[in-house]
């Protein structure tokens, strides 16, 4: 028998011993159920070009630098939900 026969073997020897039958339900076979896929930026986002006031511009890029990436889009995206929200 070789080394790796016998590695096998020893192998399967402990594994069967170590879990207890009454413990394993073989009653139900679960299937788990497939997680969503996570939509990508490019299918809930559209890019746009707009022209925006220096002074403004200048303010939305100084509060972008502080809190880093997405920054600007989380504003300008929150700013037209409140526009919105209140000419309704």
């Amino acid at each position: 028998m070789s080394k790796m026969d016998e590695l096998k073997n020893k192998i399967r020897s402990t594994s069967s011993g170590s879990v207890h039958p009454e413990l394993i339900d073989t009653s139900q076979d679960i299937k788990p159920k497939p997680n969503p896929k996570k939509k990508k930026f490019e299918e809930t986002h559209t890019r746009d070009t707009v022209w925006i006031e220096n002074d403004l511009k200048t303010k939305l890029d100084s509060q972008s630098v502080e809190n880093g990436r997405g920054e600007k889009t989380r504003i300008i995206n929150e700013a037209l939900r409140l526009y919105f929200n209140s000419s309704n």
